[in-house]
């Protein structure tokens, strides 16, 4: 045993370092009330590791849809609830945001990624 903790020791070592640093972090919050989003209007970076907050501080459930080249992200939250959605950032452009909720076809937004 005592031979192989060190042989054990050095190859979680490796694998670990081979990891790579973490990614910048953004971290952004969207507030939905009734029928809007704010900001509708957010940035990060490609290359970030985002973290969406949808607040919802309205009196009815939302969902906040992302249409990103990766695929369609989303979240949802009732009343008074915070929701987190995490993705990296890998393609530069500007996407839109929406809720898909009937009827709240208003609450739009548009998050750029910045090269």
């Amino acid at each position: 045993m005592r031979r192989l903790l060190p042989a054990l020791l050095f190859t979680l070592t490796v694998i670990l370092s081979g990891c790579g640093a973490p990614l910048p972090e953004t971290h952004i919050t969207v507030v939905a009330t009734e029928m809007q989003f704010t900001p509708d209007k957010v940035e990060a970076h490609v290359g970030d590791q985002v973290f969406l907050t949808l607040s919802n501080k309205g009196k009815l459930a939302h969902n906040l849809v992302i249409l990103l080249p990766s695929g369609d992200r989303s979240i949802a939250a009732t009343d008074g609830v915070d929701a987190v959605m995490i993705f990296p950032a890998r393609t530069a452009g500007t996407f839109r945001f929406y809720c898909s909720v009937p009827g709240h076809e208003a609450m739009q937004g548009e998050i750029t990624i910045l090269p």
